[in-house]
């Protein structure tokens, strides 16, 4: 049988120790989400159809360097930041579409949005797709969001043809709460336009 010298015992002991000690001062992840804040102004009147209007929205794409826990900020027009310890609570690919949801039920006055891939036996009078650019900030500074979307009708017909928008959010802190945030504030704008093409559609 093996026995283990006096020495050996130590070491061991010594390299378990800093190894526990190394995870118990390892720093905490924080995590974080997307909102859906917006609130229908005296200006921006819901649509005739009111409750009755359906909506659905999907698919919707983002850049593949997003779709990591960790929050990207950039930090030049060529390089990103992982935030390490900081990161979304969900995938943004869901977390995205579903704060549009909430945004668009809201500016509609209707509860009838589903996200794709969700099934629904409930005829869907408009589709928004989507392809998303950019979505990302620098800490301190903004948040920019740069989305293709077009509109279309139950037939898969183009009732709104493909447009590009482009929005800058300035934070409101220095930190990626406020960073968050500016970006929710980012995609709430993009509802709102999404919104205006949808009334003007009828």
């Amino acid at each position: 049988m093996y026995t283990m010298s006096p020495r050996m015992v130590l070491i061991i002991c010594t390299f378990a120790g800093l190894l526990l000690g190394g995870c118990a001062n390892s720093k905490p992840a924080r995590f974080y989400t997307l909102s859906s804040g917006v609130r229908l102004q005296e200006s921006e009147p819901a649509t005739s159809r009111g409750n009755d209007l359906s909506l659905a929205i999907g698919p919707v794409a983002l850049p593949e360097h997003l779709d990591r826990p960790q929050i990207v900020t950039r930090v030049g027009e060529n390089r990103f930041i992982l935030g390490e310890f900081d990161r979304w609570a969900e995938p943004l690919v869901r977390s995205f579409p579903r704060a549009l949801a909430e945004n668009l039920s809201t500016l509609l006055s209707t509860d009838r949005v589903i996200v794709i891939p969700r099934k629904t036996s409930t005829p869907i009078d408009y589709r928004i797709t989507m392809d998303v650019i950019r979505f990302d900030g620098n800490l301190g500074k903004d948040a920019s969001l740069i989305a293709r979307w077009a509109i279309l009708d139950s037939d898969g017909n183009e009732i709104v043809p493909m447009k590009k928008s482009s929005f800058v959010v300035k934070t409101r802190r220095e930190d990626y709460e406020g960073l968050a945030a500016a970006m929710s504030e980012a995609v709430g704008e993009l509802s709102r336009e999404i919104a205006a093409a949808i009334r003007a559609a009828g």
